[in-house]
C-alpha cells in the first residue's frame, strides 16, 4: 500500500502530503483545481520522463516522494530487480526535478537511474490515465496475471527456467562456432609449432652439453695436436721431461745432505704426476673425433634450439612452459567438435522441453481467459458497458520469446461492429478506465500491485453507476491503496480516506493545496458535489451512509483512519 506521497514545489503545489495507506482514496476538487499535479507527482516518482515548466517558484529543484509497505515476496523482487536492500517491506521512492532540466532518484536512499526507479515502480504502480502506458496493456503482465489467474505458476517458471537454458545454450553454441571458425587457423598455426618441439625433442640441460661438444669438435684438429705434442713432450724421447727429470731423481736419492733427500721426494712426486699427464694427453690424443657428420649434426640440432628459444625463450624453462601450453590448446581446440556435438544435443533436448512447457502453457491460459472473460464481461455490463467484450489473440510465433510459444494478447471490443484491437488502441477517458477497473476487479485475487491509480473512470456516469463503481473500488482496495480522482459524489462516499484539492490564488500568485477531509469537512465536500444546499447535504449524508454498509467498507472502516 502507499503509506505517504509527498509533493514539493511542482508546478504549483508548494507542498503537499497524502497518508493513505490501505484503502480507498478519494481525490476530489473543481476542475481546474490542480488534481492532475498530483498523477503527475505520481507519474515522475515512476520514472516517467521530465518536462520543462514542472518546478515552481520555490526553489530551484521540485521533490516528489512515496513510500510503500509491501509483503515479504514483493520487497525480495524488487531488491532482486534493482539490486537496492529494503528492510522492513518499506519502499521508498524520491525523485527531484531541478529547473535546469536534470533528474536525480533514489531508491530508499540509494542513488538510482531513471530505469531503475522506473523497474521498481513498475512492481508498485499501476496507473490508469489519459496519457500514460496502461500496465495491463503489457502483453507480458498479461499473460503473467492469467497464469496466476489459472493457477499454473509453477509451469510459467519452469518454462522461464528453460527459455533461459535455451538461450544461454545457443549462446555457447554461437560463441563455440565463432571460436571454431578462428580455431582452424589457430590450430593450424599451433600445429606447426608443437611438430617443431615434438620434431627436435628437446630435454632439459641437453643445450648446454651440446653446445660444450660444439666447441671440442669445432677445434677437434688444434687440441689433438696439442695433446699429441703434449705427450711427445713429456715422455716419448730422450729429452722428454719424463726422462731429464729421472735422472735427476736417481743423482740425488739417497744424498746425505737432508735438504737434497727431501728435493728427491718431490721430484719423484712430481715424476708421478708428469707420467699421469702424459698418459691422459695420449689417451686424448688418440680419442678426440674430427667427424665433420657428428659436427655438422651437433650445429643442426643446435641452431634448432636457438630457434625455440627465439620464439619461446629467453631460456629453456620459458621454451618448455610454452611446449605445454600449445599442447593443451591443441588438445582443446581438437576437443571443439566434441564439445559443438555436446551443446547442441544439450540445445536440442531443451528445446523440446520449452516447446512442451509452452504448449501447455498457451492451453492452460486459453482455458483460463474463458472463465476470466466471463468475468470481467459481468462487471463491464454493471459499469455501464454491456455490449464491451474482450478476446484473445492466440496466434503462433516464429520463435518462442520468455511469455511463451504463442503470442497470447488481449484484444478489447467496447462497440458492436468494432475490429477488436489492444488495449492502448481502445478509446481514451472513462470507458478505458472502466474496462481497467473491470480487469483490476477481475484479477484481484492473483494481481496485489499495492497502488492502483484511476483518472476519469467515471467520466459520463450517472449516479447509479457511480454508486456502482465506488463499490468496486472500494472491494479493489481491500489489502491495497486505490486512489480514483472522480468528480461523482456518489464515487467520493466509498471513500475510505478522501483528499480535496484546492486552488489559493493571489494577485500575484497561485498555490495549489491538498486537504485531508473528514467528518463534517467531508460530507461538505460531498454535498458541495451533488450540487450544494439543505438538499445535497440530507443526499450526502445518505450517500456516505450506504456506502459504508457495503461489506468492503465495513471491514476497511475497522483500520485507522487516515492522518
Amino acid at each position: 500500500m502507499l503509506a505517504e506521497l509527498s509533493v514539493h514545489n511542482l508546478v504549483i503545489v508548494q507542498q503537499a502530503l497524502l497518508q493513505p495507506g490501505e484503502g480507498l482514496v478519494v481525490i476530489s476538487g473543481e476542475t481546474g483545481a490542480g488534481k492532475s499535479l498530483l498523477l503527475d507527482a505520481i507519474d515522475l516518482v515512476s520514472g516517467s520522463r521530465i518536462r520543462a515548466g514542472l518546478v515552481g517558484r520555490w526553489g530551484d529543484s521540485a521533490t516528489v516522494s512515496a513510500v510503500f509497505q509491501v509483503d515479504d515476496a514483493r520487497a525480495a523482487r524488487i531488491a532482486a530487480d534493482v539490486q537496492v536492500p529494503i528492510t522492513d517491506g518499506q519502499v521508498i521512492l524520491r525523485r527531484r526535478i531541478t529547473a535546469a532540466g536534470r533528474s536525480q532518484a533514489w531508491i530508499n536512499d540509494v542513488p538510482v537511474t531513471a530505469l531503475l526507479l522506473r523497474a521498481a515502480a513498475d512492481l508498485l504502480i499501476d496507473l490508469h490515465t489519459q496519457h500514460e502506458p496502461i500496465r495491463l496493456a503489457n502483453p507480458a503482465v498479461q499473460v503473467d496475471l492469467l497464469d496466476a489467474y489459472a493457477g499454473q505458476l509453477e509451469v510459467a517458471h519452469a518454462y522461464r527456467a528453460l527459455h533461459a537454458r535455451v538461450q544461454q545454450v545457443a549462446r555457447e553454441v554461437e560463441a563455440l562456432d565463432g571460436s571454431e571458425r578462428d580455431g582452424v587457423k589457430e590450430l593450424d598455426y599451433l600445429a606447426f609449432q608443437l611438430k617443431a618441439f615434438e620434431t627436435l625433442a628437446p630435454v632439459p640441460g641437453e643445450l648446454a652439453a651440446l653446445e660444450l661438444r660444439h666447441r671440442l669438435l669445432s677445434s677437434a684438429g688444434t687440441w689433438r695436436d696439442h695433446a699429441a705434442q703434449a705427450a711427445e713432450q713429456l715422455a716419448d724421447n730422450d729429452q722428454a721431461m719424463i726422462t731429464t727429470l729421472g735422472r735427476l731423481v736417481r743423482r740425488i736419492e739417497g744424498a746425505p745432505e737432508p735438504r737434497l733427500a727431501a728435493a728427491a721426494v718431490a721430484m719423484r712426486q712430481a715424476l708421478e704426476h708428469l707420467r699421469d699427464a702424459a698418459a691422459h694427453c695420449q689417451e686424448a690424443a688418440e680419442a678426440i673425433d674430427t667427424d665433420p657428420a657428428a659436427l655438422a649434426t651437433i650445429e643442426e640440432r643446435i641452431d634448432r634450439w636457438n630457434d625455440l628459444l627465439r620464439k619461446h625463450g629467453p631460456t629453456e624453462v620459458d621454451a618448455f612452459s610454452a611446449w605445454e601450453a600449445i599442447a593443451r590448446r591443441v588438445a582443446e581446440l581438437n576437443g571443439l567438435t566434441e564439445r559443438r556435438s555436446i551443446l547442441v544435443a544439450a540445445l536440442s533436448e531443451a528445446s523440446a522441453q520449452r516447446q512442451e512447457f509452452g504448449q501447455r502453457l498457451a492451453a492452460e491460459r486459453s482455458a483460463a481467459f474463458v472463465r476470466l472473460a466471463e468475468t470481467v464481461h459481468t462487471h463491464l455490463a454493471e459499469l455501464g458497458m454491456p455490449k464491451a467484450r474482450i478476446h484473445l489473440r492466440d496466434e503462433p510465433l516464429d520463435q518462442p520469446t520468455a511469455s511463451g510459444v504463442r503470442r497470447q494478447e488481449f484484444l478489447v471490443r467496447t462497440n458492436p461492429g468494432q475490429e477488436p484491437g489492444t488495449i492502448r488502441d481502445i478509446a481514451s477517458g472513462g470507458e478505458a478506465a472502466r474496462l481497467m477497473l473491470s480487469l483490476s476487479a477481475t484479477l484481484a485475487a492473483v494481481d496485489h500491485i499495492p497502488l492502483l491509480v484511476f483518472d476519469e473512470v467515471d467520466s459520463g456516469v450517472g449516479g447509479r453507476l457511480g454508486a456502482v463503481i465506488g463499490a468496486k473500488l472500494a472491494r479493489l482496495a481491500l489489502g491495497r491503496t486505490v486512489l480514483v480522482v472522480t468528480h461523482t459524489p456518489q464515487v467520493a462516499a466509498f471513500g475510505l480516506h478522501h483528499y480535496a484539492v484546492r486552488k489559493h490564488q493571489g494577485d500575484d500568485q497561485t498555490v495549489v493545496g491538498v486537504e485531508p477531509l473528514v467528518g463534517a469537512a467531508r460530507q461538505a465536500e460531498i454535498a458541495d458535489m451533488l450540487g450544494g444546499g439543505a438538499a445535497a447535504t440530507i443526499q450526502a449524508n445518505e450517500l456516505l451512509a450506504q456506502a459504508v454498509q457495503t461489506p468492503a467498507e465495513r471491514k476497511a472502516t475497522r483500520r485507522p483512519a487516515a492522518r
